[in-house]
C-alpha cells in the first residue's frame, strides 16, 4: 500500500514537471518578439490569401483602391497618405523615394490585414479566417507592433518637405492601438464609423462629411465640429480624426 502510494506520488510529481517545462517552453515561444525579417516573411506568404479577404454584408460601397494597397478602405487616412506619396513618386522617381514609398504601401497593407483577422474576422468566411489564424496566430499584436515601428522609422526617412506635408503620419499607430487593445466597444465604434463612411450606396460621405479632411494637426476638426455640428461635437470629432 504504502509502495503504490509512493509511485502515485512520483507520477504525479513526474508531471508536474513535466508540465512546468512545457509552460515554460510556451512561455518562452509566445514571449519571442517578432522581428522585421519576421514580418515580412508573414507578409510575402499573406499575400497570396489577399484576393480571397472579404468583408461579407459589412460595408455596401468601397472607394476607388488606391494604388500600392488592397484593403485601404480600412482607413481613409492612410489612403490619402498614400496616394500622395504616390503622386510624388511620379513626379520624382528617385529609387530612394520609390523604394521607401513601396515598404509604406506593404507595411500598411499588411497591418490591415491582420486588423481584418482581429477586428472583423466575423465578416470573413471561416475558410479564410482559418487560414489566417494559421499565419497571424496569436501573434497580431506583436505582429502589428513590429509594423508600427517601421513605418515611423520609413515616415522618419522622407525628405522634410514631404514629411511635413503628409495627410496623415499617425495612422499606423492608431490602427496598432486598435489591433492590440482586444476592447470589443472600441472595435465596435471603428467598425460602425466605416459602416457610416460607406454604408450608403449613392456615396461614401457619412454624416459629419463637412468636416472630414479638416484635420490639421492643431483644432481643424474640433473648430469645423463645433461650427458645423455643435449637436455632437464629440461624435464629429471622432469621425474626422478617423478619416
Amino acid at each position: 500500500m504504502i509502495q503504490k502510494s509512493i509511485i502515485l506520488i512520483l507520477i504525479i510529481f513526474i508531471g508536474f514537471f513535466i508540465y512546468l517545462n512545457l509552460k515554460k517552453t510556451y512561455d518562452n515561444i509566445n514571449n519571442m518578439p517578432v522581428t522585421l525579417e519576421t514580418v515580412y516573411a508573414l507578409q510575402k506568404e499573406s499575400s497570396k490569401l489577399y484576393p480571397k479577404v472579404k468583408l461579407n454584408n459589412l460595408f455596401n460601397k468601397l472607394p476607388k483602391r488606391v494604388h500600392g494597397l488592397k484593403f485601404g478602405y480600412i482607413c481613409p487616412g492612410a489612403m490619402k497618405t498614400v496616394d500622395y506619396l504616390n503622386e510624388i513618386v511620379k513626379s520624382k522617381r528617385t529609387p530612394e523615394l520609390k523604394k521607401v514609398v513601396r515598404q509604406i504601401q506593404i507595411l500598411t497593407d499588411f497591418q490591415f490585414f491582420v486588423e481584418i483577422y482581429q477586428i472583423y474576422r466575423e465578416y470573413l468566411s471561416e475558410e479564410v479566417a482559418r487560414e489566417m489564424m494559421k499565419l497571424i496566430k496569436n501573434n497580431g499584436c506583436k505582429i502589428s507592433k513590429t509594423i508600427t515601428d517601421e513605418i515611423s522609422r520609413l515616415f522618419g526617412e522622407l525628405p522634410p518637405k514631404i514629411k511635413e506635408n503628409l495627410p496623415d503620419n499617425f495612422y499606423h499607430i492608431r490602427h496598432n492601438t486598435l489591433v492590440c487593445s482586444k476592447n470589443k466597444k472600441l472595435a465596435k465604434e471603428r467598425i460602425d464609423l466605416l459602416k457610416s463612411i460607406y454604408g450608403t450606396k449613392e456615396d461614401f460621405n457619412n454624416q459629419y462629411h463637412a468636416c472630414l479632411g479638416k484635420r490639421n494637426g492643431v483644432s481643424g476638426c474640433r473648430d469645423c465640429c463645433n461650427h458645423h455640428f455643435s449637436n455632437n461635437v464629440s461624435g464629429c470629432v471622432r469621425a474626422c480624426m478617423e478619416f
